[in-house]
């Protein structure tokens, strides 16, 4: 995360697209029209209506970024944000499994972020925003399932943001929620079903063993034991009662609910203001009847995110390759081995239920729902060219979900061994004990002394062993997390679009010194797939300057404050390929050559100033002139922010 954030940082990144829209929209949040819905959606296709993300949480995340400072303290809060994430999933993973589960988690996540592009580390584009929150929540909603109960606010937290970042999140949270919070209501009845059978019995039954209070626990809030430096070696879970002065459960599910509903507060006034607010218009989308991909690639998704060779597991070409690999047939090896993989996770699960570990089995679970929502998502895209190819990052996820199932079923191993070696050992040194003729060596007495002087020297070379052992341990496998993520961090690519950022700030320096602030301007711009990026990053630019900027077509991903319609405006400005002055009286301000993967780009700003504020008075090029009955007009759509 600091690696990449770094290097973008010293290529002078600057947003662009649609992370430059994103900016725009948390510029937004503290002004007099702020977005109450999250990024423009291409899930509306299906239906024809404008749609849009859940809600505004990524925006309110970057407003304060977005409108003050350096364009570098965007990707430095979501650096931030992502760095947090981690480690707050590597805490929850040593309360549930001690410093082997632990280091076990770091190694994994690191390993885990081979399989991702550098830039999504520190990328405010919504679909690679939520990817290390995601991360967390898997292992908030496991703690919940152990009995967590105070994380429930932190939960409904993450998990909103998580939502509200993309609608690819919503399957697998509400699988994740539901996992959590019915492991939550499990643990809390067989509680209240051990304070029951404690209770004073009304026919003969102990009236001392009825008053004993229930056994207090040194364990860790989920009530199960794992201690902190070694697996656990009791199956069956402990149960503590609450300790004085602790809230109980129904105190921290309010709070958890009081966070929902801030969290969810604007997409509920945009639902409620409106006559079909974004909230119906995503389930009219998802209920719509359309042809899809279907179920053979939810298959080849799981396949490839669980299977040999793994998609957590290896270096992409690009970050969009996963689009294909739904769509192609996976080798036999990985269908196998898949196969296989699923069926330990689900022996897992049930052994572990019968056991009544239900921190394993909780995992488990996890596991398989994951698995169910990847395979539902990628089974459910529909297949016009440009809703297919969102599969290229919607897939994303599978990282996480292919390290979290070979985590638990590593960690599951784990204990079983540990829990043999733990059982073994008595019996084995007997048997060594025996081998070595110890039963038939004849005793004679000792005194004191001797017994000091043969076993003193002994003694303390164990003691000094087993003091150094943990210690040992724990440095060798810090190392080995330092050396993973050193050399993840080597490999990182730079940016894809880090040819345009300097070009990009250098034609926004310059336009912000023609255009003054408080102005009202058009925006034009006649450009190709390589240099499309540039447009929205001037917008933001200018808004940045407080500059109002109208345009054609902006309500689909803006609203409706940034739409033309017969709004005034002092200048128009053009950005446009080439060198070719776009209209009569045009003045050139600045232009700009670099070069890119598609080769040698040249981009031009051009500035009119309009005297009467009216396009009445201004000869625009023949490209740019429509008639006013294609002009969107005024409608809930056309609110969409």
């Amino acid at each position: 995360m600091i690696v990449s954030t770094v290097a973008a940082t010293r290529a002078d990144w600057v947003p662009g697209a649609d992370t430059a829209i994103i900016a725009t929209r948390a510029h937004d949040v503290l002004t007099s029209h702020p977005p109450l819905v999250g990024q423009y959606s291409l899930a509306g296709k299906v239906t024809g209506h404008v749609t849009h993300s859940l809600g505004p949480m990524l925006f309110w995340l970057l407003a304060l970024p977005a409108s003050y400072g350096s364009t570098a303290s965007l990707i430095w809060t979501m650096g931030a944000v992502n760095t947090l994430a981690i480690v707050g999933a590597v805490a929850l993973a040593r309360r549930r499994g001690g410093l082997v589960l632990m280091f076990a988690a770091a190694l994994a996540i690191a390993l885990m972020c081979r399989s991702l592009a550098a830039e999504t580390f520190h990328d405010v584009w919504n679909p690679s925003a939520g990817l290390f929150p995601f991360t967390l929540l898997i292992f908030l909603c496991w703690s919940l399932a152990c009995g967590e109960y105070r994380l429930l606010p932190l939960t409904a937290l993450v998990a909103s943001f998580v939502v509200q970042a993309h609608l690819m999140y919503l399957p697998p949270t509400l699988g994740l929620l539901a996992v959590g919070l019915g492991g939550l209501a499990l643990s809390r009845i067989e509680l209240a079903r051990e304070r029951r059978r404690r209770a004073p019995a009304r026919d003969g039954g102990d009236p001392a063993r009825a008053r004993s209070p229930l056994p207090r626990s040194p364990l860790p809030a989920s009530g199960f034991d794992h201690a902190r430096d070694a697996p656990a070696t009791h199956p069956r879970p402990v149960l503590r009662s609450p300790a004085p002065g602790e809230r109980p459960v129904l105190h921290w599910g309010l709070a958890a609910l009081a966070v929902g509903a801030i969290c969810w507060s604007a997409p509920v006034v945009d639902e409620l203001s409106e006559p079909h607010g974004n909230l119906t218009l995503v389930a009219e989308t998802a209920t719509a009847r359309q042809r899809t991909v279907g179920a053979s690639a939810g298959w080849h998704a799981v396949v490839h995110a669980v299977g040999i060779e793994p998609w957590w597991l290896y270096v992409p070409h690009t970050r969009w390759e996963r689009k294909y690999d739904v769509r192609s047939t996976p080798g036999t090896h990985s269908i196998v081995s898949c196969l296989a993989l699923l069926g330990a996770l689900g022996l897992t699960m049930v052994v572990a239920f019968r056991r009544r570990r239900r921190d394993v089995a909780a995992g488990a679970l996890i596991g398989l729902v994951l698995c169910a929502a990847l395979a539902a998502i990628a089974a459910s895209t529909p297949t016009p060219r440009v809703l297919s190819a969102t599969l290229g990052y919607t897939m994303w996820w599978g990282s996480q979900l292919g390290m979290w199932v070979y985590l638990i079923l590593a960690w599951s191993l784990w204990l079983v061994l540990a829990r043999a070696a733990h059982a073994l050992g008595p019996a084995m040194r007997r048997r060594l004990g025996r081998l070595g003729g110890h039963r038939h060596r004849p005793r004679s007495p000792r005194t004191p002394s001797d017994r000091a002087g043969s076993h003193g020297g002994a003694a303390t070379a164990a003691t000094a062993v087993s003091t150094l052992a943990p210690a040992l341990a724990r440095v060798l496998a810090l190392g080995a997390v330092l050396a993973v993520g050193g050399a993840v961090a080597s490999t990182e690519r730079p940016d894809e679009h880090r040819s345009t950022y300097r070009p990009t700030a250098a034609l926004a320096a310059r336009l912000n010194r023609v255009i003054p602030a408080g102005s009202t301007v058009e925006l034009q711009g006649r450009l190709d797939v390589a240099t499309l990026p540039l447009k929205p990053s001037l917008r933001y630019f200018l808004v940045r300057h407080h500059v109002r900027v109208l345009g054609r077509g902006s309500y689909l991903r803006l609203g409706t404050w940034y739409e033309l319609y017969d709004r005034p405006f002092d200048h128009i400005v053009w950005v446009d390929d080439g060198t070719r002055s776009p209209a009569r009286n045009a003045r050139l301000v600045a232009r700009v050559h670099f070069r890119d993967g598609f080769g040698a780009q040249v981009v031009s700003l051009w500035v009119l100033a309009v005297h009467g504020h009216g396009r009445s008075t201004v000869a625009r090029p023949a490209a740019s002139r429509r008639p006013r009955a294609a002009r969107a007009p005024a409608t809930r759509s056309a609110g969409r922010s």
